[in-house]
């Protein structure tokens, strides 16, 4: 009995290392095959990748907040706000009484200093009067005629005309008004042409050729009222000072406004823009677009990989790839083909052979 002991007590170790090894043969064999589920991007074709898409704003063409050059009581305003105006059009006037008191006295002002410096002038070649006398009646004749010019100007400030032909945006005071000079009564947007702002990053504006540009390339702008409906664009200019609180630059576009859309400033639009047609030629070639968070560093030999995704047998294996510039769509890379997939996401928990499966979530997540 003394010489049992140690034996079973062998046999009980033998025995439970054999339980604990075959549970860790099991649980490795399990892990092993477990399909990790993964993101998935498709490679698009470069071409393709160039189009891109830039949220804008409708601004009218000619826009102006018109206003009175003379204080005065608005008399009456003829226009109302949406109202299509002409150029030259009247839209206010002023109550004019005063001013037309007063330029009545200074038209006789004017005669009777004309008269003077007439009599002046055929005195002084008779040498009646002295050259001093015709002087200040020749003084008095031109601030005369300068009151009365200022009086018929006053009379014309009294009256507001469309600078330009458009529409009544809006109506900023009524009839019976005291106003002030200067003092906005209504702003008025053209209506034959219209402006969309976008706002075009830092790594587009950067690489745009000048040199090379297509001049009859248009871009072409889609208003969410008109579905479907494609409307050509021209660059009008663009801003050199960058948006605050942006890394992007303003570029205005313009285009006639449609017959058969109501497009009104303040609506929005978007403008969709190739690119190849406007960066330099090295950076339309050779390049895919990718995610950034697809790309990585292969462990074993650092080199920088994108995990490929083959259909056929579920496995993801690393490709070496070269990467561009990043941009605010993704990371330019080659050595990979469009119409691959790759995995976008958690490549750290990835190895060669690894059997992976789509995501795809749920409808209503």
């Amino acid at each position: 009995m003394f010489f049992l002991r140690p034996t079973r007590v062998v046999i009980a170790t033998l025995v439970g290392l054999s339980l604990l090894t075959g549970c860790q043969q099991q649980e490795t064999s399990e892990q092993q095959n477990v399909i990790r589920p993964v993101k998935l991007f498709q490679v698009a074709d470069p071409q393709q990748q160039q189009l891109r898409h830039f949220p804008g704003k409708v601004t009218a063409t000619d826009e102006a907040e018109i206003s009175f050059r003379i204080p005065g009581q608005i008399d009456q305003i003829n226009v109302k706000q949406g109202d299509e105006v002409s150029k030259g059009q009247l839209l206010a006037s002023l109550d004019d009484r005063d001013i037309r008191n007063e330029l009545q006295d200074r038209q006789a002002s004017y005669e009777l200093a004309k008269v003077e410096f007439d009599r002046a002038s055929s005195l002084l070649s008779k040498k009646v009067i002295s050259q001093s006398s015709y002087d200040t009646a020749s003084a008095r004749l031109k601030s005369a005629e300068a009151a009365l010019k200022l009086s018929r100007d006053r009379l014309a400030y009294s009256t507001l005309k469309a600078p330009f032909s458009g529409r009544v945006a809006q109506t900023l005071a009524e009839a019976h008004q005291q106003v002030q000079a200067q003092q906005p009564v209504m702003a008025l947007q053209s209506n034959k042409q219209l402006d969309i702002s976008i706002q075009v990053p830092e790594s587009i504006v950067s690489h745009v050729n000048r040199q090379s540009l297509n001049g009859d390339y248009q871009p072409v702008a889609t208003f969410p009222s008109a579905p479907g409906q494609t409307f050509p664009v021209s660059y009008k200019e663009h801003a050199t000072r960058v948006t605050p609180g942006t890394q992007s630059y303003e570029a205005i576009l313009t285009l006639p406004a449609p017959a058969s859309l109501t497009i009104l400033p303040g609506m929005t639009a978007t403008v969709m823009i190739d690119l190849s047609q406007v960066l330099k030629p090295q950076e339309q070639s050779g390049f895919v677009l990718v995610p950034v968070s697809a790309v990585g560093r292969n462990d074993a030999d650092n080199k920088t990989v994108v995990w490929l995704f083959e259909e056929a047998t579920g496995q993801v294996k690393p490709v070496e790839v070269t990467t561009g510039r990043i941009t605010e769509a993704g990371v330019q890379v080659s050595g990979i083909n469009p119409g691959d997939q790759i995995v976008a996401a958690g490549l750290s928990q990835l190895y060669d052979g690894i059997l992976v499966k789509p995501l795809r979530r749920e409808r209503g997540l």
